[in-house]
Parts: structure tokens; sequence; C-alpha cells
């Protein structure tokens, strides 16, 4: 993967570079994903918190994820878009959304978790390991 990774909200108020390779990738089923990023799950990049610059305003919401940490959600507060989060237990690793990659398909997913939450309408790739919860406890 090229570096730096870029992308931002879709007003473009808030932008983002990533600089250095993503530690893994996931599709997140859980129920507060679900409901923060309005979608049946989260497709995320787990970087580096170093590496993730951040340009812009925006605002975070705080609420307890299905793992039982506080999750801090990162959105633009003109435009909605979520983009990146913070865990309060995981707080060297950042989650940054896929789709708000300038590139989106630079996003390979690796694996599937919190799956014993998703959708019974939710259609995944059979071929990515599945996890009925965090793997990385």
């Amino acid at each position: 993967m090229n570096l730096p990774i870029t992308g931002g909200c879709l007003c473009g108020k808030v932008r983002y570079e990533i600089l250095a390779e993503p530690l893994w990738t996931a599709n997140c089923h859980c129920r507060t994903c679900q409901k923060a990023v309005g979608a049946p799950y989260f497709a995320a990049l787990f970087v580096p918190a170093s590496a993730l610059k951040i340009t812009g305003d925006y605002k975070e919401f705080a609420s307890i994820a299905a793992s039982g940490n506080t999750m801090f959600r990162g959105f633009c507060h003109e435009c909605g878009t979520s983009l990146f989060g913070r865990n309060s237990r995981f707080t060297n690793i950042r989650p940054v959304s896929a789709v708000t990659l300038d590139d989106p398909t630079l996003y390979q997913p690796e694996k599937d978790i919190w799956v014993s939450e998703a959708q019974h309408w939710d259609v995944m790739n059979p071929e990515l390991p599945k996890f009925a919860g965090n793997p990385w406890k």
C-alpha cells in the first residue's frame, strides 16, 4: 500500500492521512457500530494512533461498545460523516472508516468481528474468518 493513505468527510472539512500500514482490517458487525455508521457493519482499518494525522474540526460521541469499553467516534460536525474512532482500552490503535478513504478500493477486509450481533439479512463474505466477538481481547 502506498503511503500516505488519505481520506475525509463528505463536505471536505475534515481530512486525514494515515502514515503507516494498517495493523489489520475488519468488518465490525456489533450493534453500536451498526447504529453509529447507519449500515450493517463498520468496515475499518486499524492503524497506529501515532500514524493518524487529522486536519479540520470534528466532534466525538462517546458510547459503550459491545466489548464494554468506551468508544469515541469522530465525525464531521458539518456533514455528519463518521470517520474514525478511539477505544478507551486500546489507546494506541485507531479504527478508520474504509468508506471515507479517497480510494476505498485500498480496503481489503481480513475478518468479520462481532458476527454474533450481525443482522440476519447481512450477507458476509464466506471466505473471511468469523469471530463472535472481539478476537484480540
